[in-house]
């Protein structure tokens, strides 16, 4: 018997508004790949951003995020290049992640390279204090 569920067009809106980037005023998240890992040493996030340059970008961290964001000029529409399609899309982007450990963002790390932008935020150990065994009176 096949699965049958209530269409709520309204409901399925709202979780497409919220879950997508199609209504963004900020250039589309999902062109924006990045992968967060960990090594022994550092947190690293790499984060593709073709068509900027490292003069455009701005890194920050606080309270546990890292914000990334970007600004480039949109491009005018060039009436002599006769566009058979204009799908190339300039302008801002902001990206805030949530980094889940300790780091040291005084001691952080960024580089560009080819489009790709990598930032190591080193981690800090959290010194283990012993518990104390607190008497009844």
């Amino acid at each position: 018997m096949p699965f049958l569920r209530r269409w709520e067009p309204f409901k399925d809106f709202i979780e497409k508004f919220f879950e997508e980037d199609t209504f963004s005023p900020f250039y589309p998240i999902k062109s924006l790949a990045t992968d967060v890992y960990e090594t022994n040493e550092d947190i690293v996030v790499e984060m593709q951003v073709p068509g900027y340059k490292k003069e455009d970008i701005k890194v920050s961290f606080e309270d546990g995020y890292l914000k990334v964001e970007g600004k480039s000029e949109e491009e005018r529409e060039d009436k002599e290049k006769n566009y058979w399609r204009k799908e190339i899309k300039r302008g801002s982007f902001l990206r805030v992640i949530p980094i889940p450990k300790e780091v040291d963002s005084k001691k952080a790390k960024a580089s560009f390279s080819e489009g790709i932008l990598k930032i190591k935020l080193p981690k800090i150990e959290k010194e283990e204090i012993p518990g104390e065994e607190i008497k009844i009176e």
